[in-house]
């Protein structure tokens, strides 16, 4: 425990007879502050040095002060990685300290550059999965609970033994191994969907009744990249519940979907983050044109869930020795969850088909809900927060919809309440200038399409753009004005006045006049 000031409490014994104050120099500066009491039981107080080793501001007089448990240090493997930034991120919001490690520390590692930039707090310690479990035991030192979330996650892997399986198992047995010697008290892996179900012989069958529970297990075998991530995920899980057991290390299993929701920086080297790129730039659609835009549907799981799921199932009693499913209940493809930015983003190339299979199944999720407390946000809430973060961090180019013109109305329907006017007329006759307020000149010009004629005032920078008698001119956003019960139609500050790029020929009807008829302003 610490406190959260440094006045010193009061000293069950009482305090010194006398007087004495804190020293500003000699033996005691900058050694900190010494305690100043007057009379027996007198109230004890402390006085900051000013400079020295150490040193430390008083709080200011009267400040309440208590004492708060410290929480201890969690260690987050592949703390750079989507998921686990998003743990890391969780476990500071509540007052943990955070140790991480990366399978490099050079300080010009992008990852390390990454880490040191959003979570300066972060202790980072350098360990591979492949590398033993000697450099995960150093990385415990210090601290109560593991959460490992560091597994590899390749959809186009060439050798899946060697990218995917041997790497997800052996890091899991050297994590679990490790965490025994340094007597971490919980452990918590981060495992999949994958691991559970359904094998591919289902989605291939084209099933749609079934429903995943948290003890299903996948019996797919590794014969092409998706099958043996999921492999990879099914012996890697199956190894830490092995060394569980046998090393008596208290373990969580969570089991989340595709993983969807907010990035924090631009790398795009994972597949989730890969996946809303590959949706905003055109890469889906194009596949999808190819014929090539394959899979299944898939339950989706929001990041900012995930990592609070990861620390409920470290902090809960009830959460060990168990494997919880979280993910959302239904299945989505990749165009169903296009379609729910399709609104928001329609200046992006999205893709509205796909050769995806029609397979379907449910997640019974409700151990989590019940046991961590956890409910998921809807999939449209975290598929709009994505897309936004992806805008935001620069992975994908802002786009803009252009909207188009407004269509040009007709003179004739000009009242004294018109806004917003728009009209495509020709000039017909340009006044004299005349001095208004504040010294400006202004000039009445007579305009007019098949509908009548309407008088506009114009100032000086409005008339260079007019042209000639005969012009055609668009007016756009033009306002009315009424001078002395007649209608005056101006451009000003929101409006704009030009010459007609067009080949529109306008023959105005002399015979109609709205400026010309008299208007008188009456209660309503």
């Amino acid at each position: 425990v610490r406190p959260t000031g440094i006045e010193a409490p009061r000293s069950a014994m009482g305090a010194p007879k006398g007087k004495g104050k804190a020293t500003k120099g000699g033996k005691d500066k900058g050694k900190g502050a010494k305690a100043a009491g007057k009379g027996k039981g007198g109230k004890a107080t402390s006085t900051a040095t000013k400079g020295g080793k150490g040193g430390k501001a008083a709080p200011a007089k009267g400040a309440a002060e208590k004492w708060i448990q410290v929480k201890p240090t969690v260690l987050v493997t592949g703390c750079a990685g989507y998921v686990a930034t998003s743990v890391v991120r969780r476990l500071l919001s509540e007052g943990y300290k955070v140790k991480g490690t990366v399978r490099s520390v050079d300080p010009s590692d992008p990852k390390v550059v990454m880490m040191k930039r959003v979570f300066p707090q972060v202790e980072l310690c350098e360990a591979d999965l492949l590398g033993g479990e000697e450099a995960f035991a150093k990385a415990m030192e210090g601290c109560k609970f593991v959460i490992h979330c560091a597994s590899p996650f390749k959809l186009d892997a060439k050798d899946v033994q060697k990218e995917l399986i041997e790497p997800a198992v052996k890091g899991t047995e050297a994590v679990m191994r490790a965490a025994s010697k340094a007597n971490i008290t919980r452990v918590v892996v981060t495992s999949s969907v994958a691991a559970v179900g359904p094998p591919m012989t289902y989605l291939e069958a084209g099933g749609t009744d079934k429903v995943l529970e948290d003890d299903d297990w996948n019996d797919d075998e590794p014969d092409t990249p998706m099958k043996g991530y999921k492999v990879s995920k099914v012996l890697a899980e199956k190894k830490a519940w092995e060394l569980s057991k046998e090393l008596k290390v208290d373990l969580s299993v969570l089991c989340p979907g595709f993983v969807i929701g907010p990035m924090m920086t631009s790398r795009a080297d994972g597949e989730s983050v890969l996946f809303m790129k590959r949706m905003l730039d055109g890469t889906m659609k194009e596949k999808a044109a190819e014929g090539s835009l394959k899979g299944f549907p898939k339950p989706v799981t929001d990041v900012r869930d995930l990592g609070l799921a990861h620390v409920k199932a470290m902090e809960k009693e009830g959460a060990v020795g168990k494997r919880f499913l979280v993910t959302s209940e239904n299945v989505y493809t990749s165009v169903q969850m296009a379609e729910m930015i399709a609104d928001r983003y329609k200046a992006y190339p999205l893709p509205t088909e796909s050769q995806e299979g029609k397979a379907g199944y449910k997640c019974n999720c409700k151990a989590a809900k019940d046991v961590l407390g956890v409910s998921l946000r809807p999939v449209d809430v975290s598929m709009r927060d994505m897309a936004a973060a992806a805008l935001r961090v620069g992975l994908a180019e802002k786009k803009f919809v252009k909207k188009a013109a407004k269509s040009f109305g007709e003179v004739a329907e000009i009242m004294p309440d018109s806004r917003s006017v728009y009209l495509l007329v020709s000039v017909v006759s340009i006044g004299t200038p005349e001095e208004g307020k504040g010294a400006e000149a202004f000039t009445e010009v007579v305009v007019g399409d098949s509908t009548g004629l309407v008088t506009l005032r114009l100032n000086s920078e409005e008339m260079k753009a007019l042209g000639s008698v005969g012009d055609v001119v668009e007016i756009r956003n033009g306002a009315v004005k009424m001078m002395k019960g007649f209608i005056r139609l101006i451009v000003g500050k929101w409006g704009k006045i030009a010459k007609h790029d067009g080949d529109s020929k306008v023959t105005p009807n002399e015979a109609k006049d709205v400026s010309k008829t008299e208007y008188e302003l009456v209660a309503a």
